[in-house]
């Protein structure tokens, strides 16, 4: 799980003014949302499928560790 030891308060880097605000995938999909005026999905996990809506490599430790933890599990 790429968000493995990631805590609430941890803070990713978002620059879209875009962004997904529903999930019409597999309904087993692990998926994670934040707000900003209005909720949006932000990283999905799907079977091989690992996907961000924010930069990991501009999101400091948090980032850092959600990218240590993606590449474990290849």
């Amino acid at each position: 799980e790429m968000l493995q030891g990631i805590g609430d308060g941890d803070m990713f880097y978002f620059v879209h003014s875009y962004a997904a605000q529903a999930w019409e995938g597999n309904p087993d999909a692990l998926l994670t949302w934040a707000t900003h005026h209005v909720r949006f999905l932000a990283a999905v996990e799907d079977g091989p499928l690992s996907a961000t809506q924010f930069h990991p490599e501009k999101s400091g430790d948090a980032g850092a560790a959600l990218l240590a933890n993606w590449v474990e599990g290849l």
